[in-house]
């Protein structure tokens, strides 16, 4: 499975949505490690068939917009075991969905929690030559309707090719470097779609620590998306993100920041705090 993040701020933008307020303005373990204790490279791999992986993802935030204060959470915990993949990508993997849900709460309201279809279920999904998903159930009977289009939009990018580790260069790292991964590796690492309503700046990896298991990067930077009512989102993250060198997974998430929504003048209309955490183990 790829980064932590699986869409998380996909469901923040969705959430401004229903505040109504639209018209308002990561190979060998020889290969891992170089000779020098603060040098490390990476083996970029696809998982091979009999690879199993357990994602968990959490969003939170919190944000104050058209004078009310809105919470929400989305909570993701998903076995993978990976049947069949290619130089490129996984293409066929039993999910196991262990826990899939988001909570709300406006104002001073009730919290209200939505549990989605798809948990507590196991499916076995592929990817055929020209990127079409299917799936069955764990009766052997083909998905279709409401739970396939869910797991389209939930784990879809299990059986993509992973963009967020084309940041880590062909060669050795060295404590204390610095990286600039392209917009696309950034986007991917947090789970939204290059659609061309986002912009990412301010970007800066700087490796803080290294062996043969585990890299960790400190990490920073600012995105911005378009959203409804002419809107747009900003925030800025920081934190750290750790990889396995030995496949160049990213393996752990922990980020943090402010958020903004700015009218098409580049005034604030509301503000708050997102967090994204996550772990593949």
């Amino acid at each position: 499975m790829k980064t932590v993040a699986l869409g998380a701020v996909a469901i923040l933008l969705l959430s401004l949505s229903s505040c109504k307020v639209k018209g308002d303005a990561v190979g060998s373990d020889a290969a891992a490690t170089t000779a020098a204790s603060t040098d490390v490279s990476f083996v970029k791999s696809v998982p091979k068939a009999g690879t199993k992986l357990t994602a968990t993802n959490k969003m939170t935030m919190k944000f104050t917009f058209g004078g009310k204060t809105f919470r929400e959470t989305e909570q993701q915990t998903t076995a993978v075991e990976v049947e069949a993949s290619d130089e490129f990508r996984v293409t066929k993997a039993a999910l196991d969905v262990k826990e899939l849900f988001s909570t709300k709460q406006e104002g001073t309201g009730d919290e209200k929690k939505s549990v989605n279809p798809l948990a507590g279920s196991r499916f076995v999904v592929s990817r055929t030559d020209d990127g079409k998903l299917s799936a069955l159930d764990s009766g052997g009977a083909k998905v279709s309707g409401p739970n396939m289009k869910e797991l389209q939009g939930h784990y879809a990018d299990v059986f993509e090719k992973d963009k967020a580790a084309e940041f880590l260069p062909n060669r050795a790292l060295k404590v204390g470097e610095k990286l600039v991964p392209s917009t696309d590796s950034v986007l991917d690492m947090i789970g939204i779609k290059d659609d061309g309503k986002t912009t990412v700046d301010g970007v800066e990896f700087i490796l803080k620590s290294a062996t043969a298991d585990q890299a960790e990067f400190g990490v920073s930077f600012t995105f911005t998306q378009k959203i409804d009512g002419g809107l747009r989102l900003r925030a800025k993250l920081e934190g750290t993100i750790g990889v396995n060198p030995k496949g160049s997974r990213i393996t752990t998430v922990s980020l943090k920041g402010p958020l903004t929504i700015l009218d098409g003048k580049g005034d604030d209309k509301g503000s708050g705090d997102l967090s994204l955490n996550g772990t593949e183990t």
